[in-house]
């Protein structure tokens, strides 16, 4: 392999460079760009979704697709503004799926994919439609997550933040994943001038994907697969790639709706 790294980490590498321009593009431009980009992310993790909780009848797959690729486009053409009422409604779809999971699988699993899915799209649109340099941060801060754990837990090791659920996650990589995104944002928030004390809101952040990425983990585990889906090379699915994505947009969505963050609040 170049430079004597690992055949993943190439492929994780290669994967990144080639996806940067297809979502950074549309993060720039906005509107419909944005809105064809949410709704392609959507309707790609649902059917990852659906496949790994395996969702019956099949009908549901390509429906639960158009309803995801939907959303979003429907959201710019209305101008629908209640966001944290979309956020809660979403979450609570989510949550009441789960608790439907033990007597009816399907449909229990159907409807948290459908919440767990949107709340993401939902929460970067409207952030988005405040400012696409706070989109640029939430991605920013999930990527050096990622990026500072893997680093760090490879290069450190040591106790296992929860073996049960995901053996290769370490405290080391946690406190790696939350230090780079707290010095991305650092140096984010010098660049564009902005308040720079919102390195701790990014660590905070940092800690909350993690919780998102065990999370998918666990459900992977429960249906005994390693990935979601085989859609990005060295990562594995959609899914796998924005576990940490689907905690942190909606945070940030609620954080912008009651507190302004870099002077950018949602109405």
């Amino acid at each position: 392999m170049p430079f004597g790294i690992s055949d993943n980490l190439f492929k994780r590498i290669v994967s990144a460079v080639l996806l940067l321009p297809v979502v950074l593009w549309p993060i720039y431009a906005g509107g419909w760009w944005f809105a064809g980009l949410l709704a392609l992310g959507g309707a790609l993790m649902i059917i990852e979704w659906c496949g790994l909780t395996k969702v019956e009848p099949r009908l549901l797959h390509g429906l639960s697709a158009a309803l995801l690729a939907l959303l979003v486009p429907v959201l710019l053409a209305t101008g629908f503004g209640a966001v944290a009422l979309l956020i809660i409604g979403l979450t609570g779809l989510a949550l009441l799926g789960r608790m439907l999971v033990k007597t009816s699988p399907s449909l229990g699993w159907w409807l948290t994919g459908l919440g767990y899915v949107a709340l993401p799209l939902v929460a970067l649109f409207y952030i988005r439609e405040a400012s696409a340099l706070v989109v640029f941060w939430v991605f920013l801060v999930v990527w050096a997550t990622d990026v500072g754990g893997y680093f760090a837990g490879k290069g450190i090791g040591g106790p296992k933040l929860a073996p049960k659920i995901s053996p290769k996650k370490t405290w080391a990589g946690l406190l790696g994943g939350m230090a780079l995104s707290s010095a991305v944002s650092v140096a984010f928030a010098a660049f564009f001038e902005f308040d720079i004390n919102y390195w701790w809101v990014a660590g905070l952040l940092a800690a909350w994907a993690q919780v998102g990425d065990l999370l998918e983990s666990g459900i992977k585990r429960s249906f005994g697969v390693k990935d979601s889906g085989g859609l990005i090379p060295g990562h594995g699915g959609l899914l796998d790639r924005v576990d940490g994505l689907v905690f942190v947009a909606p945070a940030v969505a609620l954080l912008m709706t009651f507190y302004p963050l870099f002077g950018f609040e949602l109405s």
